[in-house]
C-alpha cells in the first residue's frame, strides 16, 4: 500500500471519536473509563482474496 496505515487508522479513530462524542455526549459519560474512546492499540490483517461474506463471518465468529 501507498498509505500510511498508521496514519490512516489513527485519523478514522480520531475523526469517528469527535463525531460519536458530539452526538452521544450524554450516554457517553456514564459508559467511557475515563476520557479515552478507542483503546491504542489496532489489528491490521490483510484478508487476500477472501470474499465478503466469509470476512463477516470471522467478524461475527469473534464475538464468541
Amino acid at each position: 500500500p501507498t498509505t500510511n496505515l498508521v496514519k490512516f487508522i489513527n485519523t478514522v479513530k480520531g475523526a469517528t471519536a469527535r463525531r460519536i462524542r458530539n452526538e452521544y455526549e450524554d450516554e457517553l459519560k456514564t459508559e467511557l473509563w475515563g476520557d479515552s474512546f478507542w483503546n491504542d492499540s489496532y489489528c491490521l490483517i490483510s484478508t487476500g482474496q477472501v470474499s465478503l461474506d466469509v470476512l463477516k463471518q470471522y467478524v461475527e465468529d469473534q464475538r464468541e
